[in-house]
C-alpha cells in the first residue's frame, strides 16, 4: 500500500487513531474489556504518533498490543468518532495475514488488573449483535462492510 499517494486527514488538535480488523477463519479479533464493572469490546489499535502515518501506527499498535506482525490489506474507512466525549478521527484497516503468537503487550499489560482486564476474543460478525462494541456504530459498519 503506497502511503506516498494517499492523502491522510490530519486535523490539528484532534486525536487520531488507527484500528485494525484482523481476520482469521471468518472471525475478527476483538479486545474484551472489563473495566471497573463495565464490559465492552473494541478493536486493537491506538493513537497515531507525531510524524507517523496511520498505516505505520496500525502496524506498530498491533505489534505492541497483540504481538502480531501484520500485513495491511487495505484502508477500509475513516470516520469521526466520540470517545469519552472527545472528538477523534479513526482510520480502520483490514489485515488478512499475520504472524506471531497472540499475547498482550504494550501499556495494556502494565494496566492489566482485576478491575481493568484486556481479553482477546475471536468473534464472528453474528456474535457482535449481542455485545456492547465501541465506538458506537462500529458493529453496524462492520456488518455493512462484510455483508
Amino acid at each position: 500500500m503506497g502511503t506516498a499517494k494517499r492523502r491522510w486527514i490530519v486535523e490539528i488538535n484532534m486525536l487520531t487513531a488507527a484500528r485494525v480488523i484482523i481476520l482469521k477463519n471468518n472471525k475478527i479479533l476483538f479486545i474484551h474489556r472489563i473495566k471497573y464493572g463495565k464490559e465492552y469490546y473494541v478493536l486493537p489499535g491506538g493513537a497515531i504518533e507525531a510524524n507517523e502515518t496511520p498505516e505505520a501506527a496500525a502496524v506498530r499498535e498491533i505489534k505492541e498490543e497483540t504481538n502480531f506482525e501484520i500485513k495491511i490489506d487495505k484502508l477500509l474507512w475513516g470516520s469521526e468518532e466520540f470517545v469519552k466525549s472527545e472528538k477523534r478521527y479513526a482510520y480502520y484497516f483490514l489485515a488478512k495475514s499475520f504472524t506471531g503468537k497472540l499475547k498482550l503487550g504494550g501499556p495494556e499489560i502494565v494496566r492489566q488488573a482485576e478491575d481493568n482486564q484486556y481479553i482477546f476474543e475471536w468473534l464472528t460478525i453474528s456474535e457482535l449483535d449481542k455485545l456492547l462494541v465501541y465506538p458506537e456504530g462500529l458493529k453496524e459498519r462492520i456488518k455493512e462492510y462484510f455483508s
